[in-house]
């Protein structure tokens, strides 16, 4: 009676735990999704192609670039479509600092896309590494690889393809990246057309935990927006009162700054502080000395020409015929520099430092600093004025934080717009005509 009430016990728990698993023994296996192929990377991100393509092409008409037809949404959404890709959905990004770049495209038909590489192979070089299980070509002349399966396409110009191979293709169902996990998790910049994020070891290095990049244009310029993401707190913030020049505005090069650096200057530890400081060792500058000393304030421009007085010795003959040596003044043009900062009690100590090092050095009258012209010096309420010209440039209340920097003769504009205790927002402009220019060449 035991045995046969064991038995049917044993055969009773045997087909529960059956019909229990199954589901998970006889379950068709999920495929992985775009997310679980994505690669990880120094710089990852995505584009909405077709609404970027839509933003710029009042920029491509403006400057009349050849074939702008080419860049519309209706024309990419319609090349999509006759070759398989799904662009209505983000195309994915990354890149490393060595120069490697990849994109992952979904696919709405992949038959199609085998279609569009049967294209290329009859006007381009295009060698097939292909096996029975993956698709893979490569062309020599632009360096590419391409990869795809049944829902994705990968692009990849770099020499970790392996790498990237393996992680595109042997994806497993909800295996996302964790570089990937926290980046799609990010509210920042969510309606923004084409998003840069990286956790790269250089950022982490100045104290941030990320960096975010956003794209903005109109018809004349282009803008990248920035969000720098700190989870300790900064130790700087925005003055509520500061001077700075006005004619910096006008300048070539210029910059504006105004910080309440209190907290700053007595932060030891702080990564920013440090990596300023070892950047500073390069020309032998005293940053310690200069933060220890800072009020907070720090106004320069470069460009232009002022007048000034430049001392001269001549050689001159009297009634007697003597020869004899005069000191004269001339008028003469220099290029417009000047540079104007605050400092606390410890300015002093800062300058001497300047001196030790030859940083700046005093000459005919004036002082010089590194390369500059002969600079005149003005001192007043802890504010230091160091100009080329006759006259000090006027002083006037400033309150904003931005750089604008003319580079191979583009001007860039550097904007802090905001700012909290984690968070800083602000956005780089520049000018679109040179770098179109060259895309015209090309």
């Amino acid at each position: 009676m035991y045995k046969k009430s064991f038995v049917i016990i044993v055969l009773a728990l045997t087909l529960a735990g059956f019909l229990f698993f199954m589901p998970y023994l006889f379950a068709k296996k999920i495929p992985a999704r775009m997310v679980d192929r994505l690669p990880n990377a120094d710089f990852i991100g995505q584009t909405d192609l077709l609404n970027l393509a839509q933003e710029t092409s009042g920029m491509l008409y403006h400057f009349k670039i050849p074939f702008r037809d080419l860049g519309s949404a209706e024309f990419i959404l319609g090349q999509g479509k006759i070759y398989g890709l799904d662009l209505q959905k983000p195309v994915y990004l990354f890149g490393n600092t060595n120069g490697d770049v990849g994109a992952m495209i979904s696919l709405s038909d992949s038959s199609k896309t085998r279609q569009a590489i049967d294209k290329i192979r009859k006007k381009a070089i295009l060698s097939d590494s292909s096996s029975k299980h993956h698709v893979v070509y490569y062309m020599p002349e632009l360096k590419l690889y391409l990869h795809y399966g049944q829902q994705y396409l990968l692009l990849y110009k770099g020499t970790s393809f392996r790498k990237i191979h393996k992680r595109v293709s042997e994806a497993k169902f909800h295996n996302v990246s964790t570089l990937w996990k926290s980046y799609l998790s990010k509210k920042t910049f969510k309606k923004e057309h084409l998003v840069i994020y990286s956790e790269w070891s250089e950022i982490k290095k100045a104290g941030l935990d990320y960096a975010m990049l956003a794209h903005d244009s109109d018809s004349l310029n282009l803008e990248v927006k920035y969000y720098l993401r700190k989870n300790n707190n900064y130790n700087f913030k925005r003055k509520r009162n500061g001077l700075g020049f006005q004619e910096a505005e006008k300048a070539d090069r210029s910059i504006n700054i105004h910080l309440d650096v209190s907290k700053f200057q007595n932060a030891q530890s702080d990564p920013l502080k440090s990596l300023l400081i070892k950047l500073g060792k390069k020309i032998s500058f005293p940053t310690q000395a200069f933060f220890d000393s800072w009020g907070g304030d720090l106004s320069f421009f470069e460009g232009g020409k002022q007048m000034a007085k430049e001392r001269i010795i001549v050689s001159e003959m009297d009634e007697d015929f003597n020869i004899t040596e005069v000191v004269k003044y001339q008028d003469v043009i220099v290029p417009g520099y000047s540079v104007l900062f605050n400092t606390n009690e410890k300015g002093a100590l800062f300058f001497n430092q300047l001196f030790k090092k030859g940083l700046l050095r005093n000459d005919e009258g004036g002082y010089r600093f590194l390369f500059s012209p002969l600079l005149k010096m003005d001192k007043k309420d802890g504010y230091y004025q160091f100009y080329s010209g006759q006259q000090a440039p006027k002083m006037v209340p400033s309150l904003e934080n931005k750089v604008n920097w003319k580079f191979k003769g583009t001007s860039y504009l550097i904007h802090l717009d905001s700012m909290n205790r984690k968070e800083i927002f602000g956005s780089v402009r520049f000018p679109a005509q040179k770098l179109l220019k060259k895309l015209k060449i090309k």
